[in-house]
């Protein structure tokens, strides 16, 4: 299926490569097309009014990143940085029109991409407001670790992912490690019971 609709826009596609911490985008400047995560790993990062970045979604390979902007016409909302090197693919079409057009497989494919981060992002602030620091902690370790596992997730990333500031888990972090859930010999994030981890998690928020 993808690589069906990649070869329906293939006229309109540029190949690049992004080096690790490369912007890909920034928040507010003008839409330029979206993007196809070939191969690394691009962070989504939503910028505060105070200017602080706080990582919001990551793309990895096989997913279209920055195509909301086809929908609403307005310049790209969060900015995109590459996580680790990544090569993608930049589909030249800027709205949902010039989309449909030429490709009616992949303007269906990206609303239902659409319908399903807006279903993610309700059931994100759910657990924002429902549960604990610490259950939020354990649930983004979870995703990215489980989701992402070429990637060394840091404590401040974790707590942007989470909603908790880095202090918060760093602190609950050395309770994880004591219980023999983080490597303990590790300065570093290392998860070295996933099961642990969540059957923890499903006792503090009483699953």
């Amino acid at each position: 299926m993808i690589n069906q609709v990649l070869q329906e826009v293939t006229a309109y596609t540029d190949e690049r490569d992004y080096a690790k911490h490369q912007v890909v985008y920034r928040n507010g400047a003008p839409t330029r097309g979206f993007f196809y995560v070939k191969s690394g790993l691009i962070g989504l990062y939503q910028t505060t009014e105070s200017g602080k970045e706080s990582l919001l979604r990551i793309y990895g390979p096989g997913y279209f990143f920055g195509y909301r902007s086809l929908f609403t016409k307005q310049d790209y909302r969060s900015t995109a940085r590459a996580m680790l090197p990544s090569e993608l693919l930049q589909i030249n079409l800027s709205t949902f029109t010039e989309l449909d057009s030429v490709s009616s497989n992949l303007s269906g494919f990206l609303v239902r991409g659409v319908c399903y981060e807006l279903g993610e992002a309700e059931n994100r602030l759910t657990q924002m407001t429902s549960n604990s620091a610490k259950v939020r902690i354990m649930d983004a370790i979870y995703h990215l670790f489980d989701n992402h596992p070429e990637y060394q997730w840091t404590y401040r990333e974790v707590g942007e992912y989470s909603g908790t500031d880095t202090t918060t888990v760093i602190r609950f972090c050395k309770e994880l490690k004591g219980m023999g859930i983080l490597d303990s010999e590790s300065r570093k994030l290392q998860v070295s019971s996933i099961k642990g981890l969540k059957a923890y998690r499903d006792e503090l928020a009483g699953d």
